[in-house]
């Protein structure tokens, strides 16, 4: 990942990780719109990394990279003064100046979109052109090579792709991406996972390397995630790999105890998901039992009944074949919430099958009171989710946690969430059947930590028009029906 906001330290850090030697560079200023376009453009047309001055990156630093590459030749983009203003940047390096005049009509009208003019925020994040090679005019280059050292079978990156959302400020760095060979891919938003397209580019492509230009594609984990994801051709059910923005509805459902066939007696909640969305508004999802709260501490001592696996997997395999999500509903102990995952991890494996928990049910032991866990305890079940997603490259993995209070996650604003778990914390009924009172709603749906969603409890008698008792504000991620 290059993140940084400052375009000279960005464009930087580019050529030491796309270069390990050139014996040209080109240099621009780091203040010019117009001139960081024009030098990354030529370091695409020369092969050549581009680095910029009057930026967050001393002078000393740029002419301590021009020696690591090995350049003798420092291309300067602008007219006389320009080539004066660089000063000590280039070095021991023979400066050359390149003055192209303006990029090509329709590129300069693209990069101008992207000029903020006044207060206009959204002009300043408009998107900017790839500074690819074509942006000049052709005799322009040929006169350039003509008076620098002869890059014409230059050892190019192989099968490196560089993921880009072209900003201002990135045009150097993304310049320098292009002129070591790596293949780019525009990614929207910075995320893969949300354009079809681009999954399938990726899937196509099958990067062994990949590096994110810019702050938007988070961290390499992140990124490293849904590059993983995108070539591995896992997907939920909807052929998407995320889950949000969208609706879903939860219908409970539990394996009968020593039934000879689950998968044949799962098309049930199947069938029962179904009419629930319909009804409901949302795509089915059946939220399994997976194990069951214990007035005794059994054999291993957490008051936690597991349901067996091998009666499990056949109804969660038949869901999942039916095109529905899965969500695995486990009991807490006394003992933290994330090792109730130990049993469930295999299922956990599979895409399109997430986890419910339920906080106000912990026991008292392990660092947590009755009632309540620690912010840390649900962070410990995200972040091992987050793992198994990202080792396995899943789909993004939604993790339910059932509240009748906020309180029940001590101090739950707290709360980091990755990229690839969705979290929804849905609003309990007061009892078995019964909807989401007000005062629920409103304690559990207030500040809810960033990048989480909510669920609320649905009913058994659900009105004809389900809109009415349905909160609108904040808007509904999933809506347990039972």
């Amino acid at each position: 990942m290059l993140d940084s906001t400052d375009p000279a330290e960005l464009a930087l850090t580019a050529s030491q990780a796309f270069f390990h030697a050139s014996p040209v560079a080109v240099l621009a200023s780091a203040d010019d719109d117009d001139a960081r376009s024009t030098a990354a453009a030529t370091g695409a047309a020369v092969t050549a990394p581009v680095l910029l001055t009057d930026g967050g990156v001393s002078d000393k630093n740029l002419a301590t990279e021009l020696e690591r590459l090995g350049a003798s030749t420092v291309v300067v983009i602008g007219d006389e003064e320009a080539l004066a203003a660089v000063g000590d940047a280039t070095g021991e390096a023979e400066a050359v100046r390149f003055d192209p005049g303006a990029l090509s009509a329709a590129a300069e009208a693209a990069a101008s979109t992207g000029r903020g003019g006044g207060n206009d925020k959204k002009q300043n994040v408009a998107k900017v052109q790839m500074p690819t090679a074509d942006r000049l005019d052709a005799a322009d280059v040929d006169g350039l090579r003509s008076k620098i050292p002869d890059v014409a079978d230059p050892e190019l990156l192989q099968e490196i792709l560089v993921a880009v959302d072209p900003k201002l400020g990135q045009e150097a760095a993304i310049g320098t991406a292009l002129a070591a060979g790596a293949v780019p891919v525009v990614v929207p938003g910075g995320s893969v996972a949300a354009g079809p397209e681009t999954v399938e580019t990726i899937r196509t492509l099958k990067p062994l390397g990949v590096v994110g230009i810019g702050a938007e594609f988070g961290s390499a984990d992140d990124l490293g995630w849904q590059v993983a994801v995108a070539t591995s051709g896992a997907t939920l059910p909807d052929g998407t790999l995320r889950l949000f923005p969208g609706r879903y509805v939860s219908t409970s459902y539990t394996v009968p105890a020593g039934i000879a066939d689950p998968a044949a007696d799962a098309a049930r909640a199947v069938t029962a998901a179904t009419t629930n969305g319909e009804v409901l508004g949302g795509s089915p999802l059946v939220t399994v039992t997976a194990s069951l709260r214990s007035g005794a501490a059994g054999e291993d001592g957490d008051y936690v009944d597991e349901q067996p696996l091998d009666l499990l997997t056949p109804a969660v395999d038949a869901i999942r074949a039916a095109g529905q999500l899965v969500l695995l509903d486990v009991a807490p102990g006394n003992e933290p919430l994330a090792a109730q995952l130990d049993e469930v991890e295999p299922l956990l494996s599979k895409p399109g099958v997430g986890l419910s928990v339920h906080p106000e049910f912990r026991l008292a032991g392990n660092g947590a009171e009755a009632g309540a866990v620690p912010v840390a305890e649900l962070q410990a079940v995200v972040d091992r989710l987050a793992k198994i997603a990202t080792e396995r490259g899943l789909p993004q993995i939604m993790l339910e946690v059932h509240q009748s209070t906020a309180a029940s996650v001590v101090d739950r604003a707290q709360l980091q969430v990755p990229p690839q778990v969705a979290v929804v914390f849905t609003a309990a009924g007061p009892g078995e059947g019964q909807a989401t009172a007000a005062g629920v709603w409103a304690d559990v749906a207030g500040e809810i930590p960033a990048h989480t969603f909510l669920g609320w409890s649905a009913p058994s008698e659900v009105p004809a028009d389900p809109t009415s008792i349905m909160p609108t504000e904040p808007l509904l991620g999933l809506v347990s029906a039972g």
